[in-house]
């Protein structure tokens, strides 16, 4: 999975909402809303971090065989 430009703009958002608050922060009836948002960017970052993880070994492993460092 990688993350679409769209996603990504709103994991942005999600953190320039919890860095840049001049006013304070959210009321306690908004703080729900943002929870689940911070959950679900956290939660999508993490499964895209794995999966590059994951195709980074891959290439590297195929890397390695092309060169014949890996037999």
């Amino acid at each position: 999975m990688t993350l679409a430009p769209a996603r990504l703009d709103e994991i942005r958002d999600v953190l320039a909402e919890l860095v840049a608050n001049p006013d304070g922060p959210p009321e306690p009836t908004e703080l729900r809303a943002l929870l689940d948002r911070c959950r679900s960017a956290l939660a999508d970052t993490l499964v895209d971090r794995d999966a590059l993880a994951v195709a980074n070994a891959e290439a590297g492993e195929e890397l390695a065989l092309w060169t014949g460092s890996l037999r």
